[in-house]
């Protein structure tokens, strides 16, 4: 079954329709998928960064609501993910933040709120820290980048990852969901393939704790930052949203929704989107 690979075609010939560009881009690491999405606002312009295993469809529902406000759309489609091409290289994490960062260096026209999910909040937050000038503000839903310092619990949250059967693919998505969306057991065969990709097993297999950020080193982000972890989020452990509260700068906004799991972005997207207006508004 090959559905989400058909939910990304037909979100793009959606997008299209509504005006939505979609184009490549080429990097050192490989071709890159673009959403570029002109707006009708004077706020900042706003970059979409997904998740391991997700693409930028899932972001397709905020876009309509951010272009009234923002000047300019983008979002980015990892390397490996949704509609870009595979990579020319083993896809670890510093090379995919290789291949973000190229992207968002060559787009980018003005400080521009990053939004990033899970790994795309990871990537967001060392953009911000290599380039600050760039980042207007910060919109993060469950970041990754967190270390898990006690061993079992971290070889619990890695193991997570790994997805052998449907099974585990449905077990994944009661961790991922506050409640399994009716659709769960028709994408639960594709998520047991996608989580087999080579793209994806590079990135989580090359994980090291030299990639984790470490306690300090985000105490310089003097941008505006929201973050919101939903309470039913099973995906990354408690502990990481401790470090983040301890971590990052005292003007960071946490919010912690009752009734939404690790992608806010497709459990609630109208809520999602006004979390992401009320981090434009804050950055403009």
């Amino acid at each position: 079954m090959v559905l989400l690979s058909v939910l990304d075609h037909v979100t793009r010939a959606m997008l299209v329709r509504r005006g939505v560009e979609s184009r490549f881009l080429e990097t050192p690491v490989g071709r890159v998928h673009v959403y570029d999405a002109r707006g009708q606002g004077t706020a900042p312009p706003v970059v979409f960064l997904h998740g391991i295993a997700a693409s930028s469809a899932v972001f397709a529902p905020t876009l309509a609501r951010l272009r009234k406000k923002s000047r300019r759309v983008l979002a980015v489609d990892a390397p490996g993910h949704g509609l870009s091409g595979a990579p020319l290289v083993t896809l670890g994490p510093e090379r995919l933040f290789e291949a973000l960062s190229y992207v968002l260096d060559h787009e980018i026209d003005a400080p521009s709120v990053v939004v990033g999910n899970s790994l795309g909040g990871a990537m967001a937050l060392r953009y911000a820290l290599r380039s600050p000038e760039r980042v207007a503000g910060l919109a993060l839903t469950s970041p990754g980048g967190a270390p898990v310092e006690d061993p079992e619990e971290r070889e619990r949250f890695l193991r997570g990852f790994v997805l052998s059967n449907v099974r585990d693919a449905r077990d994944f998505l009661g961790r991922l969901n506050h409640a399994v969306p009716w659709y769960g057991p028709l994408v639960a065969p594709d998520l047991v393939r996608i989580f087999k990709n080579p793209s994806v097993r590079s990135i989580l297999d090359g994980l090291e704790p030299k990639h984790f950020f470490s306690p300090g080193e985000l105490a310089s982000l003097s941008m505006p930052i929201h973050v919101i972890w939903g309470q039913s989020d099973r995906v990354i452990p408690s502990c990481c949203l401790g470090f983040f509260k301890e971590n990052l700068p005292p003007h960071t906004v946490f919010l912690e929704p009752e009734g939404i799991g690790h992608s806010p972005h497709t459990e609630d997207p109208k809520a999602f989107a006004d979390f992401v207006l009320r981090a434009l508004e804050r950055a403009s």
